[in-house]
């Protein structure tokens, strides 16, 4: 079968790799028939994680079940199935309690945007301001706009990823043209949103192109009004040794922790637990009240995964969302 394998930093490559094969009686095989390109995947592409050359990737898969081992019970071949990103094996104590996601460092876009409003303790009727707009900012965004937000804002500085907040009905913020703080007191006449959203993570830039891993978690403490809460999905790894400096590399940030505490706010992190939402989210987007595909930006063959990884890593413009097709 074909997979894509990582080589190297910023080096993707189409290759055979051997066919999968059932190796325990719980396993199921899956013929994907889709897959996208992640933000999170780019931390590995461009060589700021440990991945080991010749590891495959790619998480966000769709497909048809073509084999399952003789103990699976729920699955038949011929089934369609969304994957999780993450791995849970259904009963241990995380998993009977629906937290799924304790084990993995990747992420997804419509369940982790929708867990991010969640880690938030978004309520309807609140102001919601999200710093990203990538796929999980977007979808964060999105997702706050479905459950009742009366004003969302996005804080970005790629005017095609601001363009698309804007088509549904959120405001963008361009903090290249101006401190996105200010801008947000001005949406809120000073008191600041009542809920934000943190969908960058570690290699969060300025706009002169400086990285600053603490930036974005300073800004959603000056943003969030006093009490209010923070969500945070976007990633931050217990090391990063190819950071800028040495705190960074030990996976430590600069936080202003002061005035987080004089603000009384609160903070929720975490990875999503998607097998505790899909199953809503599948019928918003079965009953056509939620359509998270208004981001993707290109449809393409696997042979172009690679050319697709190097255009999403420049952010060039239009490439919003790349959605793969085995």
């Amino acid at each position: 079968m074909k997979a894509l394998v990582y080589d190297g930093p910023r080096e993707v490559v189409v290759k055979d790799v051997p066919d999968a094969k059932i190796e325990h009686p719980t396993d199921a095989l899956v013929k994907i028939t889709t897959t996208n390109i992640c933000g999170s995947d780019l931390h590995m592409y461009e060589g700021r994680t440990n991945l080991v050359p010749g590891m495959v990737l790619g998480h966000e898969n769709l497909g048809i079940v073509a084999e399952v081992g003789n103990a699976v019970v729920k699955l038949s071949p011929g089934d369609r199935v969304c994957v999780p990103f993450n791995i849970g094996c259904g009963f241990c104590r995380n998993c009977e309690q629906g937290l799924t996601a304790d084990y993995v460092m990747l992420s997804d876009i419509f369940p982790t945007g929708w867990h991010c409003t969640r880690l938030a303790d978004m309520q309807p009727g609140d102001s919601v301001v999200v710093y990203g707009a990538g796929p999980v900012g977007l979808t964060a965004a999105y997702s706050a706009m479905i459950q009742g937000a009366s004003k969302v804002m996005i804080v970005d500085r790629h005017p095609d990823r601001l363009r698309l907040a804007e088509q549904i009905g959120v405001i963008p913020i361009d903090d290249s043209q101006g401190d996105p703080v200010e801008q947000v007191l001005e949406q809120t006449r000073g008191r600041g949103a009542d809920k934000g959203c943190e969908c960058v993570g570690y290699q969060a830039h300025d706009p002169q192109g400086h990285e600053n891993s603490a930036m974005t978690m300073n800004q959603l403490v000056d943003s969030v009004r006093f009490t209010g809460h923070i969500g945070v999905v976007g990633i931050f790894l217990p090391q990063d040794p190819n950071a800028p400096d040495k705190l960074e590399q030990e996976g430590r940030i600069a936080f202003d922790m002061g005035k987080f505490w004089f603000k009384g706010q609160k903070v929720g992190t975490g990875q999503a637990n998607v097998k505790h939402y899909n199953r809503q989210l599948r019928d918003l987007i079965h009953e056509g009240r939620a359509k998270p595909s208004w981001i993707v930006s290109h449809q393409l063959p696997l042979d172009e995964a690679p050319s697709g990884y190097q255009h999403f890593d420049a952010r060039d413009d239009g490439w919003t969302k790349v959605v793969l097709h085995p």
